[in-house]
């Protein structure tokens, strides 16, 4: 990986915000995203095949207009990029860093829009030799359909 946050693979550069977009997902139940619908079914997969909205209007709207089925409980997730101590590589321990200090509090993290943000974050606070970038799913909003 290059300093811009670009992979190169045969001389071609693949920007990893156009490659992992942020944006907005629909939890249908924990790690199982909306990946597709029709007027007959809904599909899931995990969190690398959802359907992304660029709003969370979006992602509201597609809830009430195609996703009307009494009882549904759905979340609508942000999908934000964070900073993870090399602990999650090397042990499997998920810390993140809250601005201070890495800690298993989740909901703490720092979070970034874009690859490109968290990558400058890191640099600026010298945390190129502890952390990684990572993407991460943030639930937001539960949606009730209701008969």
């Amino acid at each position: 990986m290059n300093m811009a946050g670009k992979i190169r693979d045969k001389n071609e550069t693949m920007d990893m915000d156009q490659l992992f977009s942020s944006g907005y997902i629909i939890e249908l139940e924990t790690g199982k995203y909306l990946s597709g619908y029709n007027k007959k079914s809904i599909r899931s997969s995990p969190l690398e095949r959802a359907i992304r909205f660029r709003s969370k209007q979006q992602a509201a709207e597609c809830i009430s207009q195609h996703l009307c089925y009494v009882g549904l409980e759905a979340w609508i997730c942000e999908i934000l990029w964070v900073l993870l101590s090399h602990k999650y590589e090397l042990e499997g321990l998920a810390e993140y860093w809250t601005g201070t200090v890495f800690s298993d509090q989740f909901q703490s993290a720092v979070t970034f829009t874009t690859y490109r943000e968290a990558e400058r974050y890191q640099k600026v606070h010298n945390l190129e030799n502890t952390s990684m970038i990572e993407q991460q799913c943030f639930r937001r909003e539960q949606m009730v359909i209701a008969a």
